[in-house]
């Protein structure tokens, strides 16, 4: 039995497996009957394993049949076959105008200009009709513009046709997507160390002839996404402003998806100046992410990304917005996967829990949680860490210190979080040692954290110290 058969029908929805059932009974697409047969078997059992053995399989497709190994594997091969194919009409069919260009070289190339015309004329008025203008609308207008050109060039129109407005669709297209992805691989860059190169794309924006196409939003807004997370200083900060604007003034000209994509962009431009101590980012990050929440660019797929949710929490708290805090805690917890969502609202919870120093409310709370993301278990073991610390569970504290290493050595992939973590619980440990200790020796601990790179927990290591 092929897994990806089963991974891929738990995949579609109810509406998606039902229409792949009508895809594989067209004869255009599938002449195999049993392939049918199969696929409809599949979509009314997919969630029950014990009716996905190879015989039932082979039952569905071949009743009364005896069983042949070969055959049920030929047979999930053509519906995985008709499945992609689906896969692919799906996207390509999702909007109509993306099929325009299509249409206009089928009927070039069979010679039918009786309808060209009149299609050509039907794709360009749905192309200024449609209300984005993301790159994708710019691509798409460039396919047009070359389909119309290739036509022309049959006759002697073509003299009387600008080649013009062919160049510049795809060079915005170009600088549209361009500037996009360099500013996914700038927040790439920040969190994986890795270094990318657009000197090509430096370079065109430096040309003066390119300086109109930052009117299209397609490349203006992208634009100062990028100035924003490549310059930290005043420059930087004067494309940030313009960005906030932009991001408010053409909230209805990207995709949804798109437009959540560049409020996190605008929000990471923000961490990288509050990490590098510019405090006045901690409230722009703060106002974007209310107004990404007020214009339902929050979720994806329906839900709210864990590190979202705690990251709002995180800095409104920060802010001293506790009553927004906690709606928003509250609010939101039903938009978190139901998968995640008990350890996540207990793990932010605990943290303003934390927050106030009411480290009895959130030890209970921190005990309860098992994370499989390696980055928020780290935080929740450390969050207990300090709980134990503060309430003097010595002994609970000694064997959590034990457990806590032992997962930093078997966890793979952890890069620096692995040392900065391995360094806390050195620096904890010696607290312990300190206790009752002299001033001078806890000057002297305070003095090596001090002078330590990258330590977890530093604020409060020095915090400690000092008590």
């Amino acid at each position: 039995m092929d897994a990806r058969l089963i991974k891929l029908f738990r995949k579609l929805s109810s509406a998606e497996q039902r229409r792949l059932c009508e895809w594989t009974q067209c004869t255009l697409i599938n002449k195999r009957p049993e392939v049918s047969a199969l696929c409809a078997y599949m979509a009314a059992h997919a969630a029950r394993p014990d009716a996905l053995r190879a015989e039932r399989l082979h039952e569905a497709a071949f009743p009364g049949r005896p069983y042949q190994a070969a055959r049920l594997r030929h047979t999930i091969s053509y519906l995985l076959q008709a499945a992609r194919g689906y896969l692919a009409w799906s996207e390509w069919s999702a909007r109509e105008s993306d099929t325009a260009p299509w249409l206009l070289q089928s009927l070039r190339k069979r010679g039918m200009d009786f309808m060209f015309a009149y299609e050509e004329e039907r794709a360009f008025k749905a192309q200024e009709a449609d209300p984005l203008r993301d790159a994708t609308f710019h691509h798409r207008r460039y396919r047009l513009l070359q389909e119309k050109l290739e036509m022309a060039s049959r006759s002697e129109r073509s003299a009387r046709i600008s080649l013009q407005p062919l160049p510049e669709a795809l060079t915005t297209f170009y600088l549209a997507d361009m500037l996009r992805w360099a500013c996914v691989a700038y927040t790439h860059q920040a969190v994986a160390g890795q270094t990318y190169h657009f000197a090509l794309l430096d370079t065109l924006l430096d040309r003066p002839e390119t300086e109109h196409l930052l009117k299209e939003p397609a490349v203006g807004v992208y634009f100062h996404v990028y100035q924003t997370l490549k310059n930290k200083d005043d420059n930087g900060a004067a494309h940030f402003q313009r960005l906030k604007d932009l991001l408010s003034e053409h909230a209805d000209i990207f995709p949804s998806t798109e437009m959540r994509g560049l409020y996190l962009l605008a929000i990471n431009g923000c961490i990288r100046r509050m990490n590098a101590g510019q405090r006045a980012y901690v409230r722009e990050a703060f106002e974007l992410y209310r107004a990404a929440l007020t214009r339902g660019f929050v979720l994806e797929d329906g839900w709210m990304s864990g590190f979202t949710y705690k990251n709002i929490i995180r800095i409104g708290a920060v802010l001293g917005e506790e009553t927004w805090t906690q709606h928003f805690l509250e609010q939101y917890r039903q938009a978190l996967h139901p998968r995640d969502r008990d350890n996540l609202y207990k793990y932010n919870l605990a943290y303003l829990y934390l927050q106030k120093q009411d480290y009895a409310q959130a030890m209970p709370l921190l005990q309860q949680i098992n994370f499989d993301d390696a980055l928020h278990q780290l935080e929740a073991r450390r969050m207990l860490l300090r709980s134990y610390f503060e309430l003097g569970e010595w002994e609970a504290l000694d064997s959590l210190l034990t457990s806590f290493s032992a997962y930093l050595r078997r966890q793979k992939g952890l890069g620096y979080h692995r040392t900065t973590n391995e360094k806390l619980l050195y620096f904890v440990r010696k607290l312990i040692e300190l206790q009752g200790s002299s001033r001078a020796a806890r000057n002297k601990l305070r003095e090596e954290v001090e002078k330590t790179v990258d330590v977890a927990e530093r604020q409060w290591l020095l915090e400690r110290s000092e008590k």
